[in-house]
Order: structure tokens, then sequence, then C-alpha cells
């Protein structure tokens, strides 16, 4: 149920502006509209954030090592009496050189000095929000093979929040879409099915048919209709699929369609997830995103100093 192209957090159908879009969505259970994803905005996490930095202050050492290892290389290379002696000496000096000035260069060169510090303290902080997905991952154990996904991540009774973090983890692990209905009622979890699906495509464990009546029986106040797309750069948005499968679902509910709420997530590089919230006409907008840092704030070693200013992509 996945339409690769180009990503962006919130469509505009033609004519319509943000305030709109936002009267359309807003009412929905626990909703946050969010508009503009770039980075440094609320989309990016703080992993998203000094990942960037990190990739550019490597580059910037990269450009700085890269040349002094290549005029290196030229000046030993032709003193080279056989082929085994010059692969040796272009080797060691492709590979020694950076590991030598990467050393020293911070004794005379500033800029670079502060570029390696920068980075150090970086690096620390993403290992530990590294460790910190781990174990949030780490709370729940795998599913068995042929054992049912609900039953795996005991989905039922859960609230909102809870909900989403167990299939958020389930979900990634499966690297399939999965298909997940929820019947809430007091923002908890009183009855959920879900099925697992191929790469691309997934659809309802049961009769979306009979989804009205369990909303009666149970007294339901909202059902959330999740599934996922394997996407690991923390973007997404529903394909005309997703669009039209909601659209058929609302009719079905009669009713009870006010009380559909369809979400799809996916995640980061960090496998931090988001959920995007989204309608029959194909218009989204974020509706959470989870960020380690924040989850972990009072154990997590956090950068300190001014932040380095990277030249924009």
């Amino acid at each position: 149920m996945r339409d690769d192209g180009q990503i962006i957090l919130c469509h505009q159908g033609p004519g319509q502006t943000q305030s709109g879009l936002a009267s359309n969505l807003h009412g929905q259970r626990g909703f946050a509209l969010q508009f503009a994803p770039r980075r440094g905005s609320i989309l990016a996490s703080r992993f998203d954030q000094i990942h960037h930095e990190y990739s550019g202050l490597q580059r910037r050492q990269a450009l700085v090592l890269g040349p002094c290892a290549v005029l290196a290389a030229a000046a030993v290379v032709p003193q080279a009496d056989s082929w085994a002696a010059t692969m040796g000496a272009l080797l060691a000096t492709l590979v020694g050189v950076p590991l030598v000035l990467h050393r020293v260069l911070p004794l005379f060169l500033p800029p670079y000095r502060t570029w390696a510090q920068r980075a150090g303290a970086i690096k620390l902080e993403l290992a530990g929000l590294r460790a910190h997905m781990a174990a949030v991952f780490g709370k729940y154990r795998e599913r068995a093979k042929g054992e049912r996904f609900k039953q795996a991540y005991d989905l039922s009774g859960r609230s909102v929040r809870d909900l989403e973090e167990a299939l958020a983890v389930g979900m990634f692990r499966e690297g399939r879409e999965v298909f997940v209905t929820a019947f809430m009622r007091g923002g908890v979890a009183q009855r959920v099915t879900a099925s697992i699906g191929s790469p691309f495509r997934c659809s309802a464990a049961d009769d979306p048919a009979k989804w009205g009546g369990h909303v009666e029986r149970l007294g339901c106040d909202e059902i959330r209709q999740y599934h996922n797309h394997p996407h690991h750069h923390g973007h997404t948005r529903p394909s005309a699929t997703d669009a039209r499968s909601t659209g058929q679902l609302q009719r079905l509910l009669g009713p009870h369609r006010s009380k559909l709420c369809s979400l799809i997530i996916c995640w980061n590089g960090l496998q931090e997830w988001r959920v995007f919230q989204y309608d029959a006409a194909g218009q989204y907008a974020l509706h959470f995103a989870f960020d380690a840092a924040l989850d972990s704030q009072a154990s997590l070693p956090r950068v300190q100093g001014e932040r380095t200013q990277l030249p924009r992509r």
C-alpha cells in the first residue's frame, strides 16, 4: 500500500488552505497537526538533527584529510620498485596518513580541532540514543513462527501510546506491511485484530462490514486503523490505495464513520517511529513522533556547546 515519490508532510487539495485542511482533520482524538517537513521542524528528532550535523562534520574532515593522503601517495608510490611495494605504499599512505593527521591536526589547526571535538561529542550521544532504542525494542520478545501478531505483542488492553509503541516494534521486525484494527473506549484498546501482509500490501484481518457491530457491542468511541510503510527515512504519505480504502471503510461504518482514525507508521534511521494520520481524500499530517532523546532525557548525555553551522543542502 505504498506510493513512492517525493515525500511531503501534508498535501493540500486544489484551492485549499492549510487552515481548511486543519479544520477537516482536526477533531480526531489525539491529533496533532503539523506542517512543513524540513530539518529543524517538529518532524526532526534529536537523532535526526545531530546525525545530520555529524555527517557534515565527517565530510569536512574528509575534505582536509583526503587531499593530503592523495599527495602523500603521489610522492611515495613512484619510489616503489615492484608491484607489491607499490600496492603496499599506496595502502599505507591512503590509510595511515589520514589516521596520523587526524591526531596531529587538532594541535595546529583550530577549526579542525573544533570539528573533531564536536564530532566526538555527537558520536557519544548517538551511541546513547542507539542504546536507548535497543532497550525500547528489547522490552518486547520476538514473535514465534506461526504465532499471531496481536498475541505476540499483547495488543489488547493497551493505551494509545503503549499500543503504538508495541506496533512500531512489531511492524519493524516483520519487515512487511501489517494491518491492525483497534477498537478503543476511553483511550484503551478493547478489541484488536491484526494481519501480516506482503512488503507492499496488507488488508484487514476480519470483515470491516462487522466493525459497526463491534463498536455498538463494546461501546467504543474510536476505531484506530493502523498499517505501516517500511520506510526508514522518517517520512511517508498515504498512497491512492490507502485513501481509497479509508473511504470504503467509512461507507461500511455508516453512522460510525466519524469514529474511524486511519494511521500509517514509519521509521527513521534510529528506528524512532512516526505516525501519520490521513483521510479518504489523501490529506495527511503528523500525528505522533517518538524521540528517543525526549524519552530518556534523564539518563542520556547531551552534547554541550554551540551547534556547528553546516552548509545548506
